[in-house]
């Protein structure tokens, strides 16, 4: 028959696996979930940089069919590698003209405002990432 002092002995060890695998277990939960949200993160990093590319990119569509034609107003859609975006050019008066691009890439969205006033060379005063409109 076993005594009373080796049953709390194996008690005590019992408690003590179970407490340091439940720290074990609670750190290793932590460091993967961190990682997960890491890895998500440069996800949209990525994600928001290419849509800030394909914006830029169709700013300077939009600037090459001012250039094209001096007397534009409107708007006009492109597709660069397979993804779609929007320009519409605002004459603000004289030669000042102010260009909103939007384009979404994979869920995120980007705006951009240009304003330009003069078009023999094109002169751009402001080439901005806006929230809106």
């Amino acid at each position: 028959m076993q005594s009373y002092k080796d049953i709390q002995k194996g008690f005590s060890t019992l408690l003590v696996v179970i407490i340091l695998g439940s720290i074990v277990t609670a750190l290793v939960f932590y460091t993967t979930t961190t990682s997960l949200w890491s890895v998500r993160g440069s996800i949209d990093d990525k994600n928001s940089m290419q849509s800030e590319q394909l914006a830029n990119a169709c700013a300077e569509t939009a600037l090459e069919v001012m250039r094209e034609n001096n007397n534009f107003t409107g708007s006009g859609n492109a597709t660069i590698i397979g993804n779609s975006c929007a320009y519409f050019v605002n004459d603000d008066g004289g030669n000042s003209r102010i260009i909103n691009v939007t384009s979404t890439m994979k869920g995120i969205t980007r705006k951009l405002q240009i304003t330009t006033n003069d078009f023999n060379p094109i002169a751009i005063v402001s080439w901005q990432n806006v929230g809106d409109f």
